[in-house]
């Protein structure tokens, strides 16, 4: 027969014993959680950047193209939204954003409230 005091110890090392696995294992899953952290962190960070350098390309479009408008009302006397987006193959809704922009910049001036009698011009002041 097996006495109390063998069976308790024998529960006690089997108890311990369950207890190293379960420290053990918790510690590989908490080094596997770190690295998938660090990786998407990384990966959030290389995303960052290609989102940076996409901005600033767009940035630099959209500059390149509010420049092609300016210079094109520089070009004539006034010149509409329709005008615009022929010469330049680009949206009437774009053309008139960028119009917009240029407006609040100063650089040019909507004469007319709205419709197909409205044209912009260089604003007074402006270097032709």
């Amino acid at each position: 027969m097996v006495n109390y005091f063998e069976a308790v110890l024998i529960l006690i090392i089997a108890v311990v014993g369950f207890l190293a696995w379960k420290l053990y294992n918790d510690k590989k899953d908490s080094e596997e959680e770190v690295l998938k952290v660090e990786k998407e962190k990384d990966e959030y960070t290389a995303l960052g950047q290609g989102l940076a350098e996409y901005n600033q390309k767009l940035q630099d479009k959209k500059d390149k193209v509010k420049a092609e408008i300016f210079e094109l009302v520089k070009a004539g006397a006034k010149i509409s939204n329709h005008d615009v987006a022929e010469k330049l193959g680009i949206s009437r809704s774009s053309v008139k954003r960028y119009l917009d922009e240029l407006e609040v910049e100063n650089k040019i001036k909507q004469v007319g409230k709205s419709g197909r009698n409205v044209f912009y011009t260089l604003k007074e002041g402006e270097i032709t």
